[in-house]
């Protein structure tokens, strides 16, 4: 079989698994509600809606764990072969939920069988993240490496876009109890599309240049990429880590949880819920390349300072203008306007996150600065927030939060060293590294 190496198949290939991580994660969350009334039991109020987000979020306990063992994997055999490992796992989750029976079929197996597949779907995209982001960035033009981590997100918006046309459709075209006996499950299966497609191309791609020159310049053990980053980059961690916090409160409450508060707090159609994601999907995957070029030419803090900044000042106002009398129109204009600003972020925080370590730790390295961020604020972002909303009453909880994670990201982004020329080759690493 013919492998090839720098082409779009390259960038397609690792793009696709990476958009099916984020499709499943984005139709779970935008069918939240309908999948809390079918795998749970029918009581009124909060409680099956926070049941359904609670397996939603211990699915993202494990990433952590996953992405530390799956990154040294990557570290140690190369990012090819784990990809490919990845997006077979995925796609197996994925099915399992797509074909799960009902709580009214087989009582509390049911979420049980969620809960796995949410689990399995966990473990695998720990590393998948880690993984497709180096290879794309070590796979980059020295003077191109913004916009090739850009497409990493860009394959999230694709995934987000997707959710949104389909729930848009499956909501428009079906009726209320066509969509709680069947239609939910389609937009599941037309995800697991994605899985072989992905799987076939993933076959084809050769390793990055810059793993294969660090593999000959010193073979490591397994377990020694888990030992290096601790012990020898630990300040990188953590800023890596603030800089995902950043992005992941951003996505997972702006994208993921509004088609939830569409519906519960700004009362709105069912059918409506679907046009945030979509609106937001497709500013990602349109945006997100072009902010990482601008990030090429301009670097990477001042991209990222400045749209942090932005949302920082318009999460609030705009919380409170969709309060007021809340309409489609209203919801497409602030999503448009949320897209732009976290395109601009995520544009620039591949090349960034790659940047902050050396090739023989980078997968593992950031794996553990990703998973444990997006673990920590974004996994559980749609729970806490849906709790805090009904314990409070408070509508404008969402803003809050993100507020919260934005700030964290711009001191993240204050300790980040700057990169050195964009024509800087990527550092190898010594036996020092």
């Amino acid at each position: 079989m013919r492998k090839i190496s720098h082409s779009d198949l390259q960038l397609t290939a690792v793009v696709l698994g990476n958009a099916l991580e984020w499709y499943d994660f984005i139709i779970y969350g935008a069918l939240a509600v309908i999948i809390s009334k079918l795998f749970f039991p029918a009581t009124t109020g909060w409680m099956p809606i926070v049941g359904t987000l609670a397996i939603f979020a211990v699915s993202f306990v494990v990433r952590p764990l996953g992405g530390m063992i799956i990154g040294a994997l990557a570290d140690h055999f190369g990012r090819r072969v784990v990809l490919l490992g990845t997006i077979a796992a995925m796609t197996f989750a994925t099915a399992m939920i797509a074909f799960a029976p009902t709580y009214s079929s087989v009582g509390w197996t049911a979420p049980l069988i969620m809960l796995v597949a949410r689990l399995i779907h966990g473990l695998s995209v720990g590393g998948e993240f880690a993984s497709a982001t180096a290879l794309l960035v070590e796979s980059a033009p020295d003077n191109r490496r913004g916009l090739y981590g850009a497409w990493q997100f860009s394959g999230q918006g694709v995934a987000i876009l997707l959710s949104g046309v389909l729930g848009t459709l499956v909501t428009s075209w079906l009726t209320p109890e066509q969509i709680e006996s069947w239609g939910w499950r389609l937009p599941f299966a037309i995800g697991l599309i994605i899985g072989p497609i992905g799987m076939y191309m993933r076959a084809r791609v050769e390793e990055s240049q810059a793993f294969i020159e660090d593999r000959e310049h010193d073979r490591q053990s397994f377990y020694a990429p888990i030992g290096r980053a601790f012990a020898e980059h630990t300040a990188q961690i953590l800023v890596g880590l603030g800089l995902v916090v950043g992005g992941t409160v951003s996505i997972y409450i702006l994208f993921v949880f509004m088609p939830t508060y569409v519906v519960r707090t700004l009362d709105l159609e069912p059918k409506a819920s679907f046009i945030a994601p979509a609106v937001a999907g497709f500013i990602l995957t349109v945006a997100s390349p072009a902010m990482g070029y601008l990030s090429d030419r301009i670097g990477r803090k001042p991209v990222m300072t400045g749209s942090t900044t932005v949302l920082l000042l318009a999460l609030y106002p705009a919380f409170l203008w969709l309060q007021h009398n809340p309409t489609i129109m209203k919801l497409i204009v602030a999503e448009v306007a949320f897209g732009l600003c976290v395109s601009a972020y995520l544009g620039a925080l591949g090349a960034s996150m790659v940047e902050l370590f050396p090739v023989r730790v980078r997968a593992t390295a950031i794996s553990i600065a990703y998973n444990t961020g997006v673990a920590l604020f974004g996994g559980g972002a749609p729970l806490i927030v849906a709790v805090l909303i009904a314990k409070t009453g408070d509508p404008l909880v969402p803003a809050y939060y993100v507020m919260v994670g934005l700030c964290i990201a711009l001191a993240a982004i204050g300790f980040a060293p700057t990169p050195g020329p964009t024509h800087q080759p990527l550092k190898v690493g010594s036996a020092r590294d």
